[in-house]
């Protein structure tokens, strides 16, 4: 039988190991390599190595940006379990297969980490939400180059991949992501004269069966309005706020767009299969506009590179006439190919968008 104080020296030596560990992920890089300096999105100055050789990254949207930047997945160590769970069903499976061996042991759903997984994984640096302070300082004292993005809304998503260009040394290829967003919006711009007499239509953006809505603190609010629309929920406080079936039929929303966030599907508003909900009434329901949202890299509601792209899928949904000046399909095949030099086939357009 193992005595208490043996027990007491065993978990020391554990926790004195995973230290030593995690500090490696740091000194093992530094002592080749002649360290810089790159200010995450929070202000703070990281040493990072000449080159970073893997990443393990906490917030689940980032993954798919990080592959992006980098125009592969091949230093993605490890992610977030629903950020591999996303990867199953969006085209990074076929672009980066190499992802599949990501590992999600270091972090929870919680997004908390786990610190004697990270130091097996001994990435060259972590990515962590911004507000995650304390897992911030303890992974600063166990010297593991600790990059933290804020993450809501576009100009947060631009600012994070300029970051991250400068993480991986892809500078370039971050600012013409960025470039990329920029331009689309400058067109939305450009449709605001066309759009100012056109009646707008009142848009739910619905996340899942709970009926939880986009709020006005959604970046959801403003793709909508972007688009043409009104969200019907914005002086409803929050992102993703439970509302009741009474409330929607009082909002009686011209068009419903449903998150990829759950499994909920037009045909389960159309045939009425949610129960305790009564959706027949609704006009987008009568009228046959419920719309599930595109997945392609990553999930289109929320802040990614493809948002631009998303802007203009809900365009063409609201004021089709308005926004006949391109077609979806041709601009999608065009980003891939750019980005990822990819041809995206007709079976892939079907999958990103749900036809």
């Amino acid at each position: 039988m193992i005595q208490p104080m043996t027990r007491r020296l065993l978990a020391l030596l554990l926790v004195l190991c995973t230290a030593l560990a995690l500090a490696g992920c740091g000194e093992k890089q530094a002592a080749s390599h002649e360290e810089r300096v790159v200010t995450d999105t929070t202000g703070r100055a990281v040493k990072l190595p000449a080159e970073v050789k893997s990443l393990a990254i906490v917030p689940i949207p980032w993954a798919s940006v990080v592959y992006a930047v980098d125009g592969t997945g091949a230093r993605i160590a490890g992610m977030h379990p629903s950020a591999k769970a996303a990867y199953a069903n969006s085209m990074l499976k076929t672009l980066s297969p190499e992802m599949e061996n990501a590992s999600t042991d270091f972090v929870g759903q919680d997004f908390a980490i786990h610190m004697e997984e990270l130091g097996k994984l001994n990435p060259s640096a972590i990515i962590v939400w911004n507000y995650q302070e304390d897992e911030i300082a303890q992974l600063e004292k166990l010297n593991v180059p600790t990059i933290a993005l804020k993450y809501g809304t576009m100009e947060d998503l631009q600012n994070g991949i300029r970051v991250i260009g400068q993480v991986l040394g892809k500078e370039e290829r971050a600012a013409s992501l960025v470039q990329f967003q920029q331009d689309t919006m400058a067109y939305f711009d450009g449709k605001k004269a066309a759009l100012a007499d056109t009646p707008k239509p009142k848009v739910l953006y619905l996340r899942d069966g709970d009926l939880k809505v986009a709020g006005g603190a959604a970046v959801n609010t403003m793709m909508i309005e972007t688009a043409g629309g009104v969200n019907v929920a914005k002086d409803v406080q929050g992102q993703w706020t439970p509302v009741t079936m009474e409330q929607i039929a009082a909002w009686d929303p011209d068009v419903i767009i449903l998150s990829n966030f759950a499994p909920i599907q037009p045909a389960d508003l159309y045939e009425d299969k949610l129960a305790g909900q009564n959706w027949k009434n609704i006009a987008a329901v009568r009228e046959g506009h419920v719309y599930k949202a595109p997945l392609g890299l990553y999930r289109w509601d929320a802040p990614s590179v493809e948002t631009p792209l998303m802007i203009k899928w809900l365009a063409q949904k609201l004021h089709p006439a308005v926004f006949a000046d391109y077609v979806l399909k041709d601009d999608l095949r065009a980003f891939y190919e750019k980005f990822f030099s990819y041809q995206l086939t007709d079976a892939d357009l079907k999958e990103i968008l749900h036809e």
